[in-house]
């Protein structure tokens, strides 16, 4: 089946709609790193390299490396993955998911300067900004797909995995999300001798995040409504549910 034809106005508003996607999405990681209790799956790895490496307690004080930076790395990392995997089948106009993890870094960055000026008294509150932390995220995530204009670089990795080896796409997604858990564990112990960075959080996350961005598309007509005034509906972002 044809896909329907984008008019230029409706492929803003949806660039728009992607743009605010991904600053909900950076403002949800902030508040999981507030937290101090593990964040997502993508971020772990980032966060334990800004740990061993940034300008942190127990780091080696390389101011540049932020958290939002390490997480551009890792997104950079998980396109080229795709382009090893696709080979000749790879799309140059998939490389703009290199773009959306620049952009996400940096934004997260700029969270991270505000959120981090917040009050953490005790564990519940620890616990409390995990759950918000998660809730944005999947708000976040929920309409960064609506926008239905590039994936980020792990769900463009678990599409090429499953496009190539035939296997089903929920499933890929559960394994990478748990190897990027994996290698950001080992690489803690390895280089901290010590578990920091993936933590009960980062189970929150995993668990929590999933049903509640499926809870989103279920009551939050909002994008759709959007997207059917301004020229269309939201094609095959709606089935992702």
């Amino acid at each position: 089946m044809k896909q329907r034809r984008r008019s230029p106005f409706e492929i803003l508003v949806r660039l728009i709609v992607l743009l605010l996607g991904l600053f909900i999405l950076a403002q949800g990681i902030a508040f999981t790193v507030l937290a101090n209790l593990g964040t997502d799956a993508i971020t772990s790895p980032a966060l334990v390299a800004h740990l061993v490496l940034g300008d942190t307690e127990a780091g080696a004080g390389f101011a540049f490396c932020t958290l939002g930076r390490m997480l551009i790395c890792v997104h950079v990392l998980l396109v080229l993955m795709q382009i090893l995997v696709l080979r000749r089948k790879y799309r140059p106009i998939q490389l703009l998911q290199v773009v959306m993890g620049v952009l996400l870094g940096l934004l997260l960055d700029v969270c991270l300067n505000y959120t981090s000026l917040l009050p953490l008294p005790n564990y519940g509150a620890s616990i409390a900004y995990t759950l918000l932390g998660c809730t944005i995220c999947a708000f976040g995530i929920f309409t960064y797909v609506k926008a239905d204009m590039v994936p980020l670089s792990a769900e463009g990795l678990s599409l090429a995995l499953s496009s190539v080896y035939q296997w089903r796409f929920s499933r890929v997604k559960v394994a990478v999300d748990c190897s990027l858990l994996f290698i950001a564990v080992v690489a803690s112990l390895i280089l901290q001798g010590e578990i920091a960075g993936v933590r009960e959080g980062s189970i929150i996350c995993a668990v929590c995040t999933g049903y509640i961005i499926g809870w989103f598309f279920k009551v939050c007509p909002i994008w759709d409504r959007l997207f059917a005034a301004v020229g269309g509906c939201s094609d095959s972002a709606s089935n992702l549910a």
